[in-house]
């Protein structure tokens, strides 16, 4: 099953301004008790107090500065009792706290939709690809739909401070292949009676197969045959893995190599997918190819600029798992980059672990090439 992540975006968003219409008419603000009965479905409302919650800690090490000790235990615990003070205080306007709400309904959706997803995700999102034992108490006590996941996520922890992210994704594999996930329909109900949606409207369509209709060519008698007439290109087959290589080896680099029935970049050779570690050990995202193999059309002044209308859905969709916020982040940070090492730098250190680029390789490869006619 795939997400339709747009049709999502665009629910929330609209749910969003919904609630606050209704809300936000009578008062300027909201604050920490409205917040928590706002929404008709309460992991909606858990959702927003986690985000603040992170954004308090955010300031809370934004309010230490270089030149007083906060190591000081009379600092430490004064500071600690006035950003408490100040958490039961909450009071957002409504231009902060509609983001806020829309990207919480978007958060519960895929919950419901695909809880493999949302937990996966909640994972891979862990800093310097570490899950820490004070970032899986936040999703216990933040995830009430499937909280039976993340619990005993907790458990698996035990004792351990924290832990890597592959061993996370082992155990979260481990307990999702023996448990059952919450019916969503009850809740799709509840968020229906506030802004209507079918739940169809957030899966995309599997498209039907085309078959192709033969064409009967017309008769022509045995002896009209040319002896080399029968012979076509169109019907030799592609070359194997072995065969590439062989010619690998006996003419030299992949970019030398011109084979049947192969025109794209990409099929010019096939090389080993890079692992995990080979990203973060690793400058380049293009298993094996060297920079300077690529083929660059025209240079361009930016990187929306070299991506077309059907690139763009594939590049959001399958690099960014949907969330055109990330990917128009992403590319106005590598078009900040002053060099094409730059660039790739960024790319292997914060995109490529983030959003798993190497089940993706293929597309990851394709916006290489964008970026590197950027800085050609």
């Amino acid at each position: 099953m795939k997400l339709d992540f747009s049709a999502i975006e665009h629910y929330g968003q609209k749910y969003a301004a919904q609630v606050c219409d209704e809300f936000f008419n009578r008062t300027p603000t909201i604050n920490g008790q409205q917040i928590l009965k706002l929404s008709n479905v309460a992991q909606v409302n858990m959702f927003v107090v986690s985000d603040l919650f992170e954004k308090w800690k955010a300031d809370t090490e934004a309010f230490k500065s270089p030149y007083f000790n906060f190591d000081n235990d009379d600092v430490k615990a004064a500071l600690k009792a006035f950003m408490n003070m100040a958490s039961q205080h909450i009071m957002v306007k409504r231009e902060h706290f509609e983001p806020m709400l829309s990207k919480a309904v978007v958060k519960t959706i895929i919950l419901l939709l695909d809880p493999s997803k949302y937990f996966d995700d909640f994972v891979r999102d862990s800093p310097e690809f570490t899950l820490t034992k004070e970032r899986l108490a936040q999703l216990v006590k933040y995830t009430k739909i499937n909280n039976h996941i993340a619990k005993s996520m907790a458990e698996k922890m035990a004792g351990d401070d924290k832990v890597y992210v592959t061993v996370a994704l082992s155990w979260l594999k481990e307990i999702s292949d023996k448990v059952e996930f919450e019916n969503a329909d009850k809740f799709f109900e509840i968020l229906s009676a506030k802004v209507p949606f079918r739940k169809e409207d957030f899966i995309k369509a599997t498209p039907k197969p085309v078959e192709e209709i033969p064409v009967k060519k017309a008769a022509q008698s045995f002896f009209d045959i040319e002896p080399e007439e029968d012979l076509d290109d169109e019907n030799v087959p592609l070359p194997t893995v072995d065969k590439i290589q062989a010619e690998i080896d006996r003419k030299g680099t992949p970019a030398e190599i011109k084979l049947p029935g192969i025109d794209r970049l990409n099929d010019t050779f096939t090389g080993d997918l890079p692992t995990v570690n080979d990203l973060l050990k690793r400058d380049s995202i293009v298993g094996g190819t060297a920079l300077s193999d690529l083929a660059f059309n025209r240079p361009i002044k930016s990187i929306a600029d070299g991506v077309s209308l059907n690139q763009k859905f594939v590049f959001i969709g399958k690099l960014f798992d949907g969330d055109i916020n990330a990917y128009s982040n992403a590319i106005d940070k590598i078009d900040a980059c002053g060099n094409l090492s730059d660039a790739k730098n960024f790319m292997n250190k914060f995109l490529a672990p983030k959003y798993n680029w190497i089940s993706v390789a293929e597309e990851a490869n394709d916006f290489l090439e964008v970026v590197a006619r950027k800085f050609q």
